[in-house]
């Protein structure tokens, strides 16, 4: 899910926030309670006609957006360890990936791909900051994991996804696991979307779980401890936003759990279901519904409902640094809500900040 925003539209909302700012600093503050987020972001210059992509790194408390300009539409981000200062971009089913510097707020360097296939959005690098893990695509649909050296970005060879489109991919098990979304195409190729445990020194697949129900992909993943895991699905490759998408739970090696209770939010899932953040200590998790506009809140260990709210294309999530709040984006404005975690209710909130993309991530 994503949309192109207009600069001006942009502005004119930016300016009723901005100006009951007093004076906001151009880089953010060095309290650890302040939160920085960042996203994606492609909007239209109206002024020059022209569409531009760029990495936004925003603080809400101080009404500061700054951009990273980039020649792709960054959908999902891998940090190097618990370093903050630069972060690998990925664009989701095209040619673009970059490193960007975070300090200086610009590319650094531009990733190619290569064997002639897609970046498919997602990429983790090992917990040793050596090595970078993204999932990519052939034309005939094939997943492969690319591996490249970090400092060099060396490309170094890949290995099998064990299925077709993938998307998300996670390192679990102190690096040693990575999992992995394979969507599976669309129905007539007969395979299953799944979620895949591939051994990372070995390269070869520990365990599939395949989808049970042949409408749904395999998109973003929330991973648990135990190899359990929390999935999201949009309708099948080729499938429109008027079918349905999924929020399962896959437990202890089990097949995928997907929620049919209670209907009337089900049943409302049209298109995808996009970000999903779990609390586990808190038992229960959170997941966004662009399309119908709905936030839905599940407890962890049932698979009950909690909650729901509509928000207008809700898209990413990402925990408050306090971590008394869960920040969402949202609307055709390119907004931030933060919903709070005491009683689920809406709280601080800024109306555009340009991060136009399909998730959030906290620095």
């Amino acid at each position: 899910m994503s949309f192109e925003l207009s600069r001006r539209h942009f502005l004119a909302q930016a300016s009723v926030f901005l100006a009951a700012v007093a004076s906001p600093p151009s880089v953010f503050a060095a309290s650890d309670l302040v939160d920085v987020l960042l996203g994606g972001c492609r909007y239209k210059d109206i002024d020059k006609n022209v569409v531009k992509c760029s990495l936004v790194r925003v603080v809400p408390a101080q009404g500061d957006v700054q951009h990273a300009s980039v020649d792709f539409f960054p959908h999902g981000l891998a940090f190097i360890g618990s370093i903050r200062k630069c972060v690998f971009a990925f664009e989701k089913i095209g040619p673009g990936a970059g490193l960007v510097d975070l300090e200086k707020m610009q590319l650094v360097e531009s990733i190619p791909p290569v064997k002639g296939r897609l970046f498919y959005g997602h990429g983790a690098c090992s917990m040793d900051g050596q090595l970078l893990y993204s999932t990519e695509t052939a034309i005939t649909g094939m997943g492969a994991i690319g591996v490249r050296e970090i400092n060099s970005l060396q490309y170094l060879g890949d290995f099998p996804t064990y299925g077709s489109h993938p998307h998300d991919c996670h390192l679990i098990e102190n690096g040693d696991v990575l999992v992995v979304t394979n969507g599976g195409g669309d129905q007539a190729s007969g395979q299953l979307a799944s979620i895949c445990y591939i051994d990372v020194q070995s390269q070869k697949l520990l365990e599939r779980i395949e989808m049970t129900d042949e409408r749904f992909n395999a998109g973003h993943l929330f991973p648990l401890a135990g190899r359990q895991s929390i999935l999201l699905s949009a309708p099948r490759r080729n499938l429109n936003e008027e079918h349905l998408g999924a929020v399962s739970i896959q437990r202890n090696n089990q097949a995928l759990d997907v929620l049919s209770q209670p209907p009337d939010v089900v049943n409302n899932m049209f298109g995808e279901a996009l970000s999903v953040l779990a609390l586990p200590g808190a038992d229960f998790f959170v997941a966004t519904h662009p399309t119908p506009g709905m936030v839905t809140i599940w407890q962890l260990s049932s698979g009950k409902l909690l909650k729901r709210f509509d928000l207008p294309r809700t898209r990413g999530l990402a925990l408050s640094r306090d971590q008394k709040g869960i920040w969402i984006s949202h609307g055709v404005g390119a907004g931030l809500v933060q919903m709070k975690l005491a009683d689920f209710s809406l709280g601080s909130h800024m109306p555009a900040t340009y991060i136009t993309g399909s998730h959030l991530f906290s620095l």
